[in-house]
């Protein structure tokens, strides 16, 4: 999708309105490449199916940012990419952060633009959640994101069509750590290390209570059990896949 830019502003919702008027988004986009598993539900990729002991950190950003640094700090101690998911109006709020971030080589992602409930939002307004917060981004950081994580892991088939339609990749989890309850560190470390399997997604969030102050010993123990931590535009596959039931993406078969 291009974004047209006049005087700093990007027309993305324009643009994002006249896509849903001449394209059939269920046909579209990443649509040709994922084949139905359970004809009746459309879902996001919630872990990978692979064979190598890799796994991804999704880290929301929807709160405030001060423990932003902290988080980064502790990634470059362990030599980590992760895959930060960031609401458009955070972004908007903590262009700093965003462009630290970035800066630091970690993957930028969507949260889109106001964390509304994609499950009561229209075709125009899920088009619109999608595309103006991938042009905050865009703009922030100078790159365009392919991942988006709905709000509050909420979505429908509808929300899944739009967002593959207009060329994301729509991305959930596998293990929650449940920071956003205010577990301690000890429990969020505990909760990922005996759930993550090989191809696992993990939601972290910032601005939680504890979560900066347990990915050091997170990221520690992982690795001393010879996970691989890798963004998630890494860990999952672009080419022809499907996704099962249980949202497991596979490699199509050749």
């Amino acid at each position: 999708m291009k974004f047209v830019v006049i005087k700093g502003k990007t027309l993305a919702v324009l643009v994002s309105l006249l896509l849903i008027g001449c394209l059939g988004l269920a046909a579209a986009g990443h649509n040709r490449t994922v084949a139905a598993s359970a004809a009746a539900r459309l879902l996001p990729i919630y872990c990978v199916e692979t064979e190598e002991n890799k796994i991804s950190l999704g880290i929301n950003c929807a709160w405030d940012n001060g423990d932003v640094e902290e988080i980064l700090n502790a990634l470059d101690g362990a030599q980590v990419k992760a895959t930060f998911f960031i609401l458009g109006q955070w972004c908007e709020k903590y262009p700093e952060s965003v462009q630290e971030i970035a800066k630091r080589g970690h993957e930028i992602a969507s949260h889109s633009y106001t964390h509304r409930d994609m499950n009561t939002l229209t075709r125009e307004e899920l088009a619109q959640e999608v595309t103006k917060a991938m042009a905050v981004l865009e703009e922030t950081c100078g790159k365009k994101p392919e991942l988006l994580r709905p709000p509050s892991g909420a979505y429908n088939d509808l929300a899944v069509e739009v967002i593959r339609g207009l060329g994301y990749y729509p991305i959930q989890w596998d293990v929650d750590t449940l920071d956003w309850k205010g577990l301690s560190a000890g429990e969020i470390v505990r909760r990922v290390t005996e759930k993550a399997q090989p191809g696992s997604i993990v939601l972290l969030h910032s601005g939680a209570e504890n979560t900066s102050i347990a990915l050091p010993e997170l990221l520690r123990c992982l690795q001393e059990s010879g996970v691989e931590i890798v963004p998630v535009g890494e860990l999952i596959y672009k080419g022809d896949y499907t996704i099962d039931v249980q949202g497991r993406q596979h490699p199509a078969k050749s």
